[in-house]
């Protein structure tokens, strides 16, 4: 199976903190070693992706807080930013 497939499936089975990194991971691993797989995810994609669920989870939901997506993009756009 693929990175890709296999990220997605993990990603949505996820039940555990240890769970979703290794979906993540291997969504990384696809990202790195088929880009011509990911170039319809766009800043505008996955952030409209992410409002559209977002909206859909109860706030008493237990899942993770925002703050863990807030920490994670600042991290990776931060990194970017031209000094």
């Amino acid at each position: 199976m693929d990175d890709l497939a296999l990220g997605l499936r993990r990603l949505g089975a996820a039940e555990t903190r240890r769970q979703l990194v290794d979906a993540l991971w291997n969504l990384r691993d696809s990202a790195y070693d088929s880009p011509q797989l990911w170039t319809a995810l766009t800043p505008e994609t996955i952030f409209q992706a992410l409002a559209e669920e977002l909206e859909q989870v109860p706030d008493d939901s237990g899942h993770p807080s925002i703050h863990v997506l807030a920490s994670a993009l600042e991290k990776v756009l931060y990194a970017r930013l031209p000094d």
